[in-house]
């Protein structure tokens, strides 16, 4: 061992531990100051694919025209007007008065009787108001845009759209962080005192816990000066850089405090410790910066984000595990044991005879283990036979707030399909206000009415049904200084110099797959005439999203698998263990995919958690959990099988190595396991509902993970394989790196 890398760098810890502490107090120190900046990063929700035909077309269209981005819907509500009252409509344009004044390009679409912006029972109107700013809003200017429009005196007043739909999504986020550690760290806190005994030992993973977040939110704050970063990337990469940091943390306190029991000296201690559990955390951390890695390879924003989110969590976790935490424990010694609690740490030197025995029922019955967990795992998985896949909108915010009334209001009292329209940008490279071109347009919007699954064509020539094509085409030639002034706004916000926009309406809003081949029928057809059409539109971004999804998912799938195969090839010396690895990851992934569907998609259990039933699944939150405890996953079989494959490399017995590495390695890893499902589980007390189904499927997998399959599954499949576990042909053998040394240099 003593000529191993770990081994020496434990050496180089101890020798220089003061030096290391002191490195890392001054880079916490220089972290500091950039934490407030964190949040102004973070400036979108990420579900879209920028390089896909409906979000460039977007882009376009904010560049040629403006006004896209920066929509706000001020909804008023009176329960006794309605709004053929005069005094309805006066209140209205008396609260936004005071916008025109401002400092800002904004133009405002009051609501009429022929908009579609006054409700069924006339009670609601909403008005739009649109800034030609490109990109988020400053608070400044959302704080300046909120004050200046005035409540009226006989109506009720709510301010929603895009900018404040991002605003409280990202105020929500920062609240759920806030709350779930008031949850997790007392609970945290009670597991580290339980599994370590003593108070010093509890306290140093939290301590590290929080050295490790703030350089996560400083490389955060500093990757966001070029990347365009997800609001939901702070919470995903705190919680898994959170949860790694104390397993590694948990998993090397208690190999040192192993190894001090076993009369090593300090410096001796460390050494083997970094050379067993520090190698352990570093091809763990490995496994899991692979599994995340993978994210990097689909354009969708939300994906890139957390991928770079959580690489980021988790090699901070890795060097905080294996470079500070290595120099605390040289410089606290046997004061690690400090402030003990005696019930507590007198437990932990007796032999652990629950994880004995529950490995002997095990060993004894193999195949009645193995048939039974598989069955249940089976049963947890089967409601994700059923998924309906979808992208997450205005619903996965709480209802009491702003946004999210005003969008439910829309959708119950006003037109379904205003909050679903497609866009059609048609392009020329002639004015497209020429004869020839408003001619062409005609044609094609009067060709889309008849289309039996459009409700609604909104163009510059679709204003009037009585209006004729020639009378268009010399309205917008010979007489375009001479239109009304709603007309003219109209104009304003539609068309430019080449390119005007088409808005259709489906009739069939919340059915993905008629809106699906809607979209793919315009977009077959290329052009009208000369004319180029590009589709753009929510709906459009959600069939792009799929599609760059489905293009993308199996080189992801197998870039994690194979070098995930890779890793504990070289690690655990062996063809078979690794399959069996990610057979046994894949059958986490289903069983919690089956309890997302059940509680999430169906609804059960909505009323305790809290939520609305979204009828579906994000697909995005689908990919993210599976990178994610992929890399979970990974982390509890590496030092589980280290272990394992340790005493094998002592013993050459299968059986014993087995009782050795479940008895003690199972303790930590369970009580690892119970720090991150709570930490995973308070996040279900999020009221922003991805982080919450995040949270959920997390905490749903590593208990089924750490519980049922490290417990009882492998130990079972790995008696049942016998001496099968450790297969590896000479040839292949020969050209793997060693990673197992005993003290003089030579293999166990």
């Amino acid at each position: 061992m003593r000529n191993d890398t770990f081994y020496r760098l434990g050496n180089f810890i101890y020798t220089f531990r003061w030096l290391i502490l002191l490195f890392y107090l001054i880079l916490t120190a220089c972290c500091i100051p950039l934490l407030p900046k964190v949040m102004s990063q973070f400036t979108s929700t990420g579900f879209i694919d920028p390089a896909s035909e409906s979000a460039m077309t977007d882009q376009l269209l904010n560049k040629k025209i403006g006004y896209r981005d920066n929509q706000f819907i001020i909804l008023y509500e009176s329960p006794n007007l309605v709004f053929k009252d005069s005094l309805f409509s006066q209140e209205i344009k008396a609260s936004l008065s005071n916008l025109k004044k401002l400092p800002l390009s904004i133009e405002i679409i009051y609501p009429d009787n022929h908009n579609h912006q006054v409700s069924h029972n006339k009670h609601l109107a909403f008005a739009v108001v649109m800034l030609k700013e490109d990109g988020e809003l400053s608070e400044n200017v959302l704080r300046l845009i909120k004050k200046t429009i005035k409540k009226p005196e006989h109506l009720s007043m709510l301010i929603g759209g895009k900018p404040i739909f991002l605003e409280e999504t990202k105020k929500q986020t920062q609240q759920d962080l806030i709350k779930a550690e008031l949850i997790a760290s007392p609970i945290a806190i009670v597991t580290l005192l339980v599994v370590f005994g003593t108070v010093v030992s509890a306290f140093i993973p939290m301590i590290l816990d929080g050295i490790c977040a703030i350089f996560i939110l400083s490389l955060l704050f500093l990757f966001g000066q070029f990347f365009l970063l997800s609001i939901f990337t702070l919470n995903i990469a705190l919680l898994l850089g959170l949860c790694l940091s104390l397993d590694y943390a948990l998993f090397i306190m208690n190999r040192f405090r192993d190894e001090l029991n076993d009369g090593y000296s300090i410096k001796e201690a460390l050494s083997i410790t970094v050379a067993t559990a520090g190698k352990a955390v570093f091809f763990s951390g490995l496994a899991v910066f692979i599994s995340l890695s993978a994210l990097l390879m689909f354009p969708i924003n939300i994906l890139f984000s957390v991928g770079t989110g959580g690489i980021i969590a988790v090699a901070m976790a890795v060097i905080v595990s294996i470079g500070l935490l290595p120099a605390i424990l040289a410089i606290m010694n046997t004061k690690i044991n400090f402030l003990s609690i005696p019930l507590l740490f007198n437990k932990q030197h007796h032999k652990n005879f629950y994880w004995q025995s529950i490995i002997t029922i095990v060993i004894k019955f193999p195949w009645i283990s193995f048939i039974s967990i598989l069955a249940v795992l089976l049963i947890l998985g089967y409601p994700f036979l059923s998924v309906q896949l979808g992208l997450s909108d205005y619903k996965i915010l709480p209802k009491n707030l702003e946004s999210r009334q005003v969008f439910d209001h829309i959708k119950i009292d006003f037109n379904e399909n205003l909050l679903s329209p497609i866009d059609i940008t048609v392009e020329s490279k002639t004015p497209i206000l020429s004869y020839q071109n408003i001619a062409a347009l005609y044609r094609y919007t009067e060709k889309l009415k008849n289309n039996p699954d459009i409700d609604r064509v909104q163009s510059i020539t679709t204003i009037d049904p009585k209006i004729t094509k020639l009378q268009y085409q010399k309205m917008y030639t010979h007489f375009k200084n001479d239109l009304n002034p709603s007309l003219k706004q109209f104009l304003k916000l539609t068309t430019n110099n080449n390119l005007t926009i088409i808005t259709l309406f489906s009739k069939n809003p919340d059915d993905f797959q008629k809106n699906k081949q809607l979209i793919q029928s315009i977009r077959n057809q290329k052009n009208i005439s000369h004319l180029l059409c590009k589709v753009s539109g929510a709906s459009a971004n959600m069939l792009d999203v799929f599609h760059t999804i489905s293009l993308v998912f199996h080189y992801a799938l197998t870039w994690i698998i194979i070098l995930t195969y890779v890793i504990l090839l070289v690690l655990l010396r062996s063809l078979l263990l690794p399959i069996k690895a990610i057979l046994m990851t894949i059958l986490s992934l289903f069983a919690s995919y089956g309890v997302l569907v059940f509680i999430i998609q169906e609804g059960h259990f909505s009323h305790l958690l809290h939520f609305q039933p979204q009828g579906m699944i994000d697909i995005s939150l689908l990919i993210i959990i599976f990178c994610a405890l992929f890399g979970f996953s990974m982390d509890y079989e590496v030092f589980l099988l280290s272990r394992i494959k340790e005493e094998y490399e002592k013993t050459r017995n299968t059986v014993k190595s087995i009782q050795h590495g479940i008895v003690h390695s199972s303790r930590i890893i369970t009580s690892a396991a119970i720090i991150v499902i709570f930490i995973c589980f308070s996040f279900i007390s999020a009221n922003v509902l991805l982080v919450k189904a995040f949270g959920l499927g997390i905490s749903v997998a590593i208990f089924v993970d750490a519980f049922l399959i490290r417990t009882i599954l492998v130990p079972a499949t790995m008696v049942l394989l016998g001496k099968w576990n450790w297969y590896l042909p000479k040839w292949i053998e020969k050209i793997l790196p060693d990673v197992f040394f005993n003290l003089e240099g030579k293999k166990y």
